[in-house]
């Protein structure tokens, strides 16, 4: 299943920024578990978006409580689960199986 999840953040930018390299070093983790498919800051700086991939909610959810950033209470998450209907034929099967491809 694809996720998206939003991360508002709830805290000083100073917190932020101290914790900042060990998020980064997290979603690295993530990304080569195959587990993050993208993520960044959001354009108005008032939080975070990740796309991630896992075979059941609960799974991710204890990954995700594992983020500095959840860890230490700095952001407010939000997990909604995503059933591609379409996508680009580039796009892995793996993420997206029932998506008509174009």
């Amino acid at each position: 299943m694809l996720y998206a999840i939003t991360l508002k953040y709830g805290s000083d930018p100073e917190a932020l920024g101290h914790h900042l390299g060990a998020h980064k070093i997290w979603l690295a983790e993530m990304i080569k578990k195959g587990n993050v498919i993208f993520a960044g800051p959001l354009q108005n700086k008032q939080g975070g978006f990740i796309l991630a991939y896992a075979d059941e909610l609960t799974a991710l959810e204890k990954e995700i409580h594992r983020d500095p950033f959840v860890t230490f209470g700095l952001v407010d998450v939000d997990i909604l689960v995503v059933d591609p209907a379409v996508c680009s034929s580039a796009f892995p099967d793996v993420w997206a199986t029932n998506a008509k491809k174009i």
